[in-house]
């Protein structure tokens, strides 16, 4: 059987996972990674038996690939994507698809020119958690909907920025990297969201991005909600706890 080769980009948190998946499938084989000339990269690559390199563009100039999985930095997503896309290589871009709104209608403008398959790893719209919660909604067991009331709270250490100094930076943040996964979940839980308002702070962290966000949601549907966001705080009322999606989370006692 002829295997899929795929590039990961970002070794990272992420990137690492996506690593482990793809040699565990027996229809697909890593084939390089592409990183920045760290020793720490140049371990993943060894362990392996892949080359490194340290630009997308060399990467595809130089092997022959079936598909792109990129997990790097956010702010590197819209041209490292743009790259596959002109290639008519398909890639699996990481949430957030870009940083700014603008870059992403850019991309997706350029994907559907070209008829390009594109992917945001969003892995929740594909769980069966999700799908089993979303037909207890669709089925009515809990009434019409009226009102949502939602959190993701997690107190990120100090090695976790240390390790991604993006992640404090433009770019990073609480929003960009937890909130989104929350959005799509409402989104498939509660229908569209019609209009939002909201405020943040970074006052606990100091950090350029925000730390505490709270929002409200209205819905197409009537529905209305609210949510809090943080990543200096904790709260067991999250979705990897309560769903138990992220044993490293759901396991937690006291």
């Amino acid at each position: 059987m002829e295997k899929i080769s795929l590039v990961v980009v970002g070794p990272g948190l992420i990137g690492k996972q996506h690593i482990r998946l793809i040699g565990e499938n027996p229809r697909c084989e890593l084939c390089a990674i592409v990183a920045p000339d760290h020793e720490a990269n140049h371990e993943i690559a060894r362990a392996q038996g892949v080359p490194i390199f340290q630009s997308l563009e060399e990467c595809l100039r130089t092997k022959a690939v079936d598909g792109v999985i990129i997990a790097s930095p956010n702010e590197f997503h819209a041209a490292q994507a743009a790259l596959c896309i002109q290639a008519d290589i398909p890639v699996l871009i990481e949430k957030p698809i870009t940083v700014t709104v603008d870059e992403g209608v850019i991309l997706v403008d350029m994907a559907e020119r070209r008829n390009a398959k594109v992917m945001v790893g969003h892995h929740r719209a594909h769980s069966p958690l999700l799908t089993l919660a979303r037909g207890i909604i669709e089925e009515g067991r809990l009434g019409r909907l009226v009102t949502v009331m939602g959190s993701a709270q997690f107190y990120k250490p100090a090695h976790y920025f240390e390790a991604g100094p993006w992640r404090r930076e433009p770019g990073g943040g609480p929003i960009l990297i937890n909130l989104i996964h929350e959005i799509g979940n409402l989104r498939s839980l509660c229908g569209e969201i019609t209009a939002v308002q909201a405020m943040s702070s970074s006052a606990v962290r100091h950090f350029p991005v925000e730390d505490t966000v709270t929002i409200n949601f209205a819905f197409a549907n009537g529905a209305l909600g609210t949510f809090v966001l943080s990543d200096t705080a904790a709260t067991a009322k999250s979705w990897e706890q309560t769903s138990r999606e992220n044993p490293e989370l759901s396991d937690l006692r006291g």
